[in-house]
Parts: structure tokens; sequence; C-alpha cells
């Protein structure tokens, strides 16, 4: 039976693929009794930084749909050693929460190209991981209550996925320390090369951060212009174990992407195939 970290660290690689982060809420140590927090001043921000989150912050999605590659390596790898998933995804903006579908098709593994059926979808409910076969298994794990109100997509708000759509600044810059164009040395060639157009910013967590955990930092390529003006294209993550060691390098990156096509929503409504084994996890009633 799968167990709910194994089925959340699955939720968390497909934030990536939809080209986020997949942070936790902020979590700041508390002060001891008695002794006055003292606000800090923020440091000054880099009008170029500046310029490129507010490029992210205004840019609205109304419905995204792409091809989309997903490559991880561990440090210890080559590049061309790295496993690669190949498929697509939707993403439409619902009220009060978006929703996306994954779904690959292919997989590419000690050069050689196999054939696979895996599906990912949150249906602003519900977490859902379809594998075909020969696991032929349905797991649907409760990410948000009905009509609860909170946003898991947006940075603070209880953080199971954040995406980068309409992301705020300050929302951002309280989890993260940004900085331009990094220095890429000692990666592989595709990770570090650079779509054309766009600007290379990196995300490195704050200290005491649920995002401190999991990465050491986490690159966006962000087109400057054109139709995909202020959107992701491309996503390299360093990865951290349970340890808090580099574990992984992990690559995303999108082609072929169509904006505002319109779509149904029928696209995000799953159900388990005949034969399926399925198993449901639903969130903890409420005291």
């Amino acid at each position: 039976m799968r167990t709910p970290s194994n089925t959340w660290a699955a939720a968390g690689m497909i934030v990536v693929l939809a080209g986020c982060v997949a942070v936790a809420r902020q979590e700041r140590p508390a002060s001891a009794p008695g002794v006055p927090q003292v606000p800090q001043a923020p440091a000054a921000l880099d009008p170029a930084i500046d310029k490129i989150l507010s490029r992210l912050e205004s840019r609205k999605v109304h419905d995204l749909s792409a091809k989309v590659t997903w490559r991880s390596r561990s440090p210890l790898e080559q590049e061309s050693d790295a496993r690669m998933k190949l498929g697509t995804i939707k993403y439409k903006d619902f009220d009060p929460v978006p929703k996306f579908r994954v779904e690959f098709d292919k997989r590419i593994s000690n050069r050689t190209v196999r054939p696979i059926e895996e599906t990912h979808v949150f249906d602003g409910r519900w977490y859902v991981e379809v594998h075909g076969p020969p696991q032929k298994t349905v797991h649907r794990r409760e990410i948000r209550r009905a009509n609860d109100p909170l946003n898991p997509f947006k940075l603070g708000e209880k953080g199971a996925f954040p995406l980068p759509f309409g992301q705020k600044k300050e929302d951002i810059l309280r989890e993260f320390e940004v900085t331009r164009n990094p220095s890429l040395a000692g990666l592989g060639e595709k990770e570090a090369q650079a779509p054309p157009k766009t600007d290379h910013i990196r995300l490195t967590p704050r200290a005491d951060t649920a995002s401190a955990r999991s990465y050491n930092w986490v690159d966006f390529w962000i087109a400057q212009d054109g139709p995909l003006k202020g959107l992701p294209v491309k996503v390299l993550t360093a990865k951290k174990d349970a340890t808090g060691r580099l574990n992984a390098y992990v690559t995303i990156t999108f082609d072929e992407v169509k904006l505002d096509t319109g779509f149904s929503g029928n696209v995000f409504d799953i159900e388990a195939p005949r034969g399926y084994h399925e198993e449901t996890e639903p969130l903890p009633p409420l005291p």
C-alpha cells in the first residue's frame, strides 16, 4: 500500500512539472517568551529582479496546454544518464482554485524509449495519480476540502501546490532570496541551456523555511516578450533528500505552449478504468 509520504512526494514532482516550486508554508522559529521581535528592514531589491518578478506577478493565464519534458539525474551521474518522461500538461484557472492535468506517454532510461501510461490530475479538491499496466493503480489524495476559501496554490496558504501564475512578488521574496544569472558551472549542457529571450533567476530558500529543507535552489527561465511574456518556460531544481544532502537535479522544459485557447473542464474528471486497483486518502476529520 502506498504511504502518504510517497504520495506527497509524487505530488511535489508534478508541481514542478507545472512549472512551479513545491514549497510548504513558511515556518519561522518563534521568539523566546518575553523577547520582543525586532523588524528587519528589507534589503534593497535589484531593479532588474523587481521588474522580472513584477512581470511574473502580473501575468494572467486562463488556460494553458503544452508539451512537457521531465529530466532527473543524481549529482553522481552524467547528464546523458538522466531519466526522462515526455508528455503533455493542461492547466485551467478556475474559481476558487486552478486545476491541472499531466499525462506522460514515454519514458527514456539507459537510452531506451518505452511507452508508459501515467496521469496526474488536480481537480480542485483531489490529487489523482493513475498508473497504467503493469501497475493498474489509481490513488486519490484529498488536498483541499470542499468550500475551503484558501488557495493551496498560493505561497503562504497551506503551501501544498504553489504555482507560478499570478504569484505575488512579496510572497516570493518572503520565502526566497532571488538573484539573476547564477552560475551553472558543473551542470550538464541541457541543464544549463537557456531558452531564447528569457530572464534567468535563482530562488534560494531562506533559512528556517520548509523550502530550505527540500531544495538547495530553484531556477526559472522566464520569457521576456512575445505571447509567453512573464511565464516560466524552463525550471531547474537542486533537490535535497531527507538528510539535507543534494540528491537530484530535476529539469522541466515546456514546448509548443498554447495559451487561452479554451478546452473543456471535463479533462480534469478522471474515473478508475475497469480492472484497476483504487485507493482513496481523504483529509482527516475536522476537530
